[in-house]
């Protein structure tokens, strides 16, 4: 059922808080988010995760998942945090396998150092997950592991070597490709 209202419930179509409906998706959410957990490497999408959620409530919302995500995300990870629980919301990608920036952001029941690339910060986290509640986690515990996505993109990303090509040693310039200074041939 359609409902001319911005977030709604399914049943009869009227309408429904939106902070109201963030609080009965937020266990949900972090239900589902353990579920994923307990299979080793397993990630869900955003659209995955916020369409279980309405499903599952009853309760639904026509604003663009980039408007409400987020704040269901914040809240679980919060929760997930104030449990000691591990960060479940990195097991939260998009389409393209990327967690995201707001990752970063999010609280956590483990330290972290800001110095580290938010997609290997995510990858470890997910280990911590997994490490707690997956039921096919490697004998060896496992290893932090970036999205297929992610990594295929890491590594069809290649740096250009840096050469550096020879110096005039009477101009002391870089010598044009060709090996030959530029100044010499004025």
């Amino acid at each position: 059922m359609s409902s001319k209202h911005g977030t709604y419930f399914v049943a009869d179509g009227s309408k429904a808080d939106f902070t109201d409906a963030l609080t009965t998706w937020v266990p949900i959410a972090h239900e589902v988010l353990i579920n994923v957990a307990g299979k080793f490497n397993r990630t869900i999408t955003y659209l995955e995760l916020t369409e279980v959620v309405q499903e599952h409530s009853g309760i639904r919302t026509k604003m663009l998942i980039g408007n409400w995500s987020g704040k269901l995300l914040e809240r679980v990870a919060q929760r997930a945090a104030d449990a000691g629980e591990p960060p479940l919301t990195s097991l939260c990608v998009h389409q393209n396998g990327t967690i995201g920036d707001g990752y970063s952001r999010a609280p956590k029941s483990v330290p972290n150092d800001p110095s580290t690339h938010v997609e290997d910060l995510a990858a470890q986290h997910r280990l911590l997950c997994y490490q707690r509640y997956a039921d096919d986690l490697p004998a060896d515990g496992g290893v932090p592991s970036l999205t297929p996505q992610v990594a295929k993109a890491r590594s069809q990303f290649k740096k250009a070597p840096t050469t550096q090509r020879d110096v005039c040693q009477t101009h002391f310039m870089e010598k044009a490709a060709t090996g030959l200074c530029d100044q010499c041939e004025i």
